[in-house]
């Protein structure tokens, strides 16, 4: 058998692993069998233990592989930023500048087509938490989350992970949510086919507009 470390079977692996993620999410977990997956990806069933050993494995390395591909998208602007968001003091008005800037990449982020498999799969844990939960969360998701928390918490005058602060921001990173969450829903309703350039500036647009009613808390 090719050695795990050859091009063609770390291709394998990829490609058992991007089925993993269509299939899991449009099916679940128990509504979706490793034949079907291999079947998707091309490749033998026996590619499966060959590589993850259980089905369990598999969607574990389904939810790792989300987590590295949103980190690509979110990484650089957290680390970019994070000096600033979490130096003190920060004004108000610095840490509304600072929302604004992180959340044009997330709203871009899940407008995009990459993240239609990704939204399935991870909406499908937020209904029934499993281990894949907790690797998404601690991955750059996580990290956004508090980012967002700490600045809004600051931006509102709010104390300091309290449970408003929580709730403020969490209802900032919703409004960007609903577009993927409810997206055909919002298709509809903005009566186009694919959520473009355009809708994306409106849509950016109208949370930096939330972003700043902030200072009026």
């Amino acid at each position: 058998m090719t050695r795990r470390d050859d091009p063609r079977s770390i291709e394998t692996r990829d490609r058992l692993v991007e089925a993993a993620i269509e299939l899991f999410g449009l099916n679940g977990f128990a509504g979706t069998s490793t034949r079907a997956i291999a079947s998707q990806a091309n490749a033998s069933l026996g590619a499966i233990p060959y590589h993850f050993k259980t089905k369990e494995k598999l969607y574990l390395a389904a939810a790792a592989s989300i987590a590295e591909q949103v980190s690509q998208k979110l990484g650089p602007v957290l680390s970019a930023f994070e000096a600033e968001i979490y130096s003190a003091p920060l004004s108000r008005k610095k840490a509304i500048s600072l929302l604004e800037e992180i959340f044009t990449p997330f709203v871009t982020m899940l407008a995009s087509s990459d993240s239609e498999k990704w939204a399935r799969f991870t909406l499908r844990e937020q209904a029934a938490p499993s281990k894949a939960f907790e690797i998404l969360y601690a991955s750059d998701i996580g990290r956004f989350f508090r980012a967002v928390i700490h600045l809004t918490a600051i931006a509102s005058g709010d104390a300091p992970a309290s449970q408003t602060a929580r709730i403020r921001g969490l209802t900032l990173v919703g409004q960007a949510l609903a577009f993927r969450a409810a997206r055909a829903l919002s298709l509809r309703t903005l009566e186009v086919e694919n959520l473009g350039a355009t809708e994306i500036t409106l849509i950016t647009a109208a949370i930096r507009e939330n972003i700043r009613l902030l200072q009026y808390v």
